[in-house]
């Protein structure tokens, strides 16, 4: 017989959500709105700087790593702030109730346990997709930064990747995706979905998503997990970015010429 106290400790556990939370309809709508406001950042931010001689009209697609860099952070700020506004009516939950509180020391067990796990996840099916397929995809990030040159650029990068990327995207995939879909979903389901969607956004082209989206996939498996564990959205950031940093630091260390 297994200790129920121990291990009810490191279980997933199931959120009771009030009856009007997450109403089918306004979450569907509210999840277009999101890719709107992403997509919206970026035409604006686009138009601008071409109207500003910054990108050059018959080449956006070659912009400057810095403006690459600025790009993504005129896209994750309108998101972020978007995400937490229409959460709490959707989820007839506070943003402290969805986890935006301070972790406790079982969370950051669980956090950093969960960094290790999801570097194991990632890079073990990451091998095998690429001994399959005979393909060796770059991450668009991973190429972003071994474009930079000056030290302002790599900490600017830095900074996004280990810190602005994490925030933002636990509170898309996990605090508002994975909330939503478990609403009305096994956990497994939802944690599987809401991961197979956050490999895909990472995904530059369709043929990379064997070896770069579906080992991500699986590593947002590991980040439902953690948040399903823990409930706490901080909890999850730090596993994110520890999971970033190692990125980030095996790069620097081995890829940058």
């Amino acid at each position: 017989m297994q200790n129920n106290s121990t291990w009810a400790r490191w279980q997933p556990s199931p959120t009771i959500w009030p009856p009007k939370a997450f109403p089918a309809l306004p979450t569907v709508l509210a999840a277009f709105g999101a890719i709107v406001v992403a997509v919206g950042a970026l035409v604006v931010f686009i138009g601008g700087a071409m109207a500003a001689g910054v990108i050059d009209r018959h080449n956006p697609i070659g912009a400057a790593p810095d403006v690459a860099l600025t790009l993504q952070i005129a896209m994750y700020l309108p998101l972020a702030v978007y995400i937490a506004v229409i959460l709490p009516p959707l989820s007839q939950r506070s943003l402290r109730e969805l986890g935006l509180r301070a972790p406790t020391g079982r969370d950051l067990a669980i956090a950093l346990g969960g960094i290790v796990v999801m570097f194991v996840v990632v890079s073990t099916i990451e091998s095998a997709a690429e001994s399959i397929t005979h393909r060796h995809d770059t991450e668009a990030a991973v190429a972003l930064m071994q474009q930079l040159r000056s030290p302002v650029e790599r900490l600017i990068f830095v900074l996004i990747a280990i810190v602005l990327a994490p925030i933002v995207e636990e509170l898309v995939f996990r605090v508002f995706l994975f909330n939503a879909l478990s609403r009305y979903a096994p956990i497994w389901a939802a944690a599987l979905i809401s991961g197979l969607l956050f490999g895909a956004v990472h995904v530059a082209a369709v043929g990379q998503f064997a070896t770069i989206g579906l080992p991500l996939a699986f590593g947002g498996v590991v980040l439902a997990y953690v948040y399903a564990t823990t409930r706490c959205y901080w909890a999850n950031v730090l596993t994110h970015a520890g999971f970033n940093a190692i990125g980030v630091a095996a790069v620097m260390l081995f890829h940058q010429s």
